[in-house]
């Protein structure tokens, strides 16, 4: 009986412990799959933004502080515009920002302006998400990672990524183009975040499938 109990703690062990690959996330199955939100802390702001939201730094504090969050908590009150669960076909999604909040709380204002677009390797992805802390996280972590947003030429860039939480090894990456509209500061650049929802879900999914399953 003691065998028994030991075998079944090692067999728990070794399921809870697996890491998780990109096929996992196209096969029904118990991991869990968690939205971690939009990474803001690497973005890079291109263009005049002061005429939104006064002028000098208090622009880059009124754009952390506040819209970093709402950006965030627009995609959880607005399930049906922005809609984690369908762009990838999956039933069932724990909502998990807590970290990624945390991350861009602490975004250096000094390094959000910019007059290029930075246009991040997948090394650069794999480095910022290195140093996540998902210690208490299991299965597959999706979010974004904004690049920049850039007034100029009326387009943001964002990274799709996937990670296995026990790791923090890089399951999918890809990096996407979203053209900003709406009305408000708000709305116009969420409305970017929104056409890179429906870009995975009409066209970049299928292709997924076929690379990784």
């Amino acid at each position: 009986m003691k065998e028994k109990l030991i075998i079944v703690v090692l067999l728990t062990i070794a399921i809870l412990g697996k890491s998780q690959t990109a096929a996992d996330l196209f096969n029904p199955s118990d991991i869990e799959i968690s939205w971690l939100g939009v990474d803001f802390s690497h973005v890079k702001l291109i263009g005049e933004f002061s005429q939104f939201s006064g002028a000098g730094e208090q622009s880059n504090i009124q754009i952390r502080d506040k819209y970093f969050v709402a950006w965030n908590k627009l995609i959880l009150a607005e399930p049906d515009k922005y809609d984690i669960k369908e762009m990838l076909r999956i039933d069932t999604i724990i909502y998990d920002l807590d970290m990624l909040m945390e991350v861009n709380s602490a975004t250096k204002l000094e390094d959000m302006e910019s007059y290029n677009n930075p246009n991040f390797t997948e090394n650069d992805i794999k480095n910022f998400i290195s140093t996540y802390n998902t210690d208490d996280k299991v299965g597959i972590g999706i979010m974004f990672l904004a690049e920049c947003l850039n007034k100029n030429e009326k387009v943001a860039y964002f990274h799709f990524i996937a990670l296995s939480m026990k790791t923090k090894e890089l399951l999918i990456h890809e990096r996407l183009r979203g053209k900003p509209k709406g009305f408000g500061f708000r709305n116009y650049w969420a409305g970017s975040i929104n056409r890179v929802i429906k870009e995975i879900k009409n066209e970049r999914y299928e292709d997924w499938v076929r690379e990784f399953n």
